[in-house]
């Protein structure tokens, strides 16, 4: 399966409330225009605290993960790291209050 490029990797999932984060929450970006997609992305990934990120269909141009340790923490990083990106115009941020299901796809 590792040939046929369907295993493409092995990793350690580890509790992020174990290691003191808190907070998680998924944010909607939209961007002032799409040609901004390559240099916000490349912003947006030298953040630490942003885990995940897709570029959407729909209202978001793109869609991130971020994960703080508390709620004073994930408002530092709103307002001075992902708000002060020229790229965005706006945001819209959705507090993750359970992760009830998480999983892989299954071979």
């Amino acid at each position: 399966m590792k040939q046929a490029g369907i295993i493409t990797g092995a990793r350690i999932d580890v509790s992020p409330k174990q290691l003191g984060y808190d907070v998680g929450c998924f944010i909607g970006i939209i961007l002032k225009s799409a040609k901004d997609y390559p240099s916000a992305l490349a912003r947006l990934e030298s953040l630490d605290e942003v885990t995940e990120a897709y570029y959407t269909t729909g209202h978001y141009s793109i869609f991130i993960k971020v994960m703080c340790r508390s709620i004073d923490a994930l408002q530092h990083v709103l307002i001075n790291k992902i708000q002060t990106i020229d790229e965005i115009q706006s945001t819209e941020t959705l507090i993750v209050l359970q992760n009830p299901i998480m999983r892989t796809i299954k071979p």
